[in-house]
């Protein structure tokens, strides 16, 4: 039930963040009295190839240099889509540091007290610190080796928690930030702060969005990212304050949403990248049953105290370093066809005009996951190579519209977005559901031929059956 909502006209009243006042230096140390009574706070600048320069305070940049942020200055946020797009070389690092700005830019919108801005901008600094080698990749080959999800989230909490160089600078609001991550105690409830950080249209898609399209080179990811700021509103509900966007910033809801559908289309889901992806996930998940890489850091059992110290140790460098070092390994020899650029590709895509492929698409997960590896062997028979370099790809649709909630100014009416978005009220654009099968040439060539082709399509049909 709708009990207020925040004014705009009131929101422009609100003290500014540090990274809204007077630019110093690059790199300079500035310190200003703020307003409500807080203590003179220092900052220092960061150079941004997408937000331009950013202001960090002294609290924040001290986070910063701690190892565990470090380190992931060697996480690449696109994990070798470099091999796809060259400019793609972007870390978590820069990632994290923009989440924080924008965190600060919507969190002063808002008009959210001092404190409140601290512990959101905070929390969204240190929200992705806990990702492992590979980004997300790396989330496919912890739910592989430990049938957990969101992993990098409970991390990313046991580094706030257990590593003293950020946890004792983050004080008092360690937990509180731990909480807020994994969505327990506080953060299991709905809140203004868990909307900017980690909602249907957080700070967190609004960074990823913009810095991804920029690197790639592409505007695939590119939206009207001021007017959603300005279009920010708080809720007062029944349930509690949550965020909502006004109505009239709609069409900036929308462009969000719609970035977000063909980043995932062009970009993240593009056929050479998923190749890569499937030989990374393969490439770790053999590491660590062959012993090469620590399974108490790849399948964690207890993210405690010791196992934070051992996995900020670990990168992607590293990672592949080690693998690629191994001879007569699996894992090794899959790192290695990597770094060269011998890649599988994708080599049969099987959609649901094909009744065979439409019945096993919409089988369940779980069901898939259990037939996939048998289907791999049939189909690496048909192609005459190891079933280490087979690999098929379900491609099932993902609802691209989120719920977001929107307020109506004038009336003070809140309503859901999909159920005023005229370009979303169906759902938004959704792909077709398909099966691709993704295979490595023999040595040598660049492609199979049309009768093994054709052998592989129909290995596929029969073992979607």
């Amino acid at each position: 039930m709708l009990t207020g909502v925040s004014s705009p006209s009131g929101l422009n009243k609100t003290r500014r963040l540090p990274c809204q006042q007077r630019r110093g230096r690059l790199g300079s140390t500035n310190n200003r009295g703020l307003k409500d009574g807080m203590a003179p706070m220092s900052s220092r600048e960061v150079r941004d190839a997408v937000h331009g320069l950013i202001e960090l305070t002294d609290h924040e940049w001290r986070v910063v240099d701690s190892p565990a942020f470090q380190r992931l200055r060697g996480v690449q946020q696109l994990p070798m889509t470099h091999l796809v797009y060259p400019g793609a070389r972007h870390s978590r690092f820069e990632h994290c540091i923009g989440a924080c700005h924008l965190a600060g830019r919507m969190a002063d919108r808002l008009g959210l007290e001092p404190r409140e801005v601290q512990r959101v901008r905070a929390a969204a600094l240190v929200h992705d610190v806990g990702h492992g080698p590979f980004s997300q990749v790396g989330e496919f080959i912890f739910e592989e080796l430990t049938g957990q999800t969101h992993v990098h989230e409970k991390i990313s909490a046991a580094i706030v928690r257990f590593h003293t160089p950020a946890g004792s600078i983050l004080d008092a609001d360690a937990e509180w930030i731990a909480e807020l991550l994994t969505g327990t105690g506080h953060g299991a409830q709905r809140s203004v702060a868990r909307d900017i950080v980690s909602g249907s249209a957080d700070i967190d898609k609004m960074d990823y969005l913009l810095r991804d399209s920029y690197f790639c080179g592409v505007d695939y990811g590119r939206f009207d990212v001021d007017k959603l700021i300005e279009a920010a509103r708080i809720v007062h509900t029944s349930e509690g304050d949550h965020l909502a966007y006004d109505l009239d910033g709609i069409f900036a809801v929308e462009s969000l949403l719609l970035a977000r559908y063909h980043m995932h289309r062009q970009v993240y889901g593009h056929r050479t990248r998923v190749g890569i992806d499937k030989m990374l996930i393969r490439a770790v998940v053999s590491g660590v049953h062959e012993g090469l890489l620590p399974r108490r850091v790849f399948a964690p059992e207890n993210l405690d105290a010791a196992f934070v110290e051992e996995y900020i140790g670990w990168d992607d460098h590293r990672t592949l370093a080690t693998l690629a070092a191994a001879p007569d390994s699996r894992a090794g020899d899959l790192v290695r066809a990597l770094l060269k650029r011998r890649l599988m590709k994708s080599v049969v895509k099987l959609e649901v005009d094909d009744d065979v492929a439409a019945q096993a698409i919409r089988k369940p997960a779980e069901t898939l996951k259990k037939e996939q590896a048998a289907a791999e062997h049939l189909v690496a028979e048909a192609a005459g190579v190891d079933p280490m370099w087979v690999a098929m790809h379900w491609d099932s649709p993902q609802a691209s519209a989120k719920e977001v909630s929107i307020v109506d100014g004038r009336t003070g009416s809140i309503g859901n977005f999909t159920e005023l978005s005229g370009l979303f009220a169906l759902g938004g654009p959704r792909p077709k559901p398909s099966v691709s099968v993704y295979a490595l040439p023999p040595r040598g060539s660049d492609a199979f031929s049309v009768d093994t082709l054709a052998a592989i399509r129909q290995a596929a049909l029969e073992a979607l059956r």
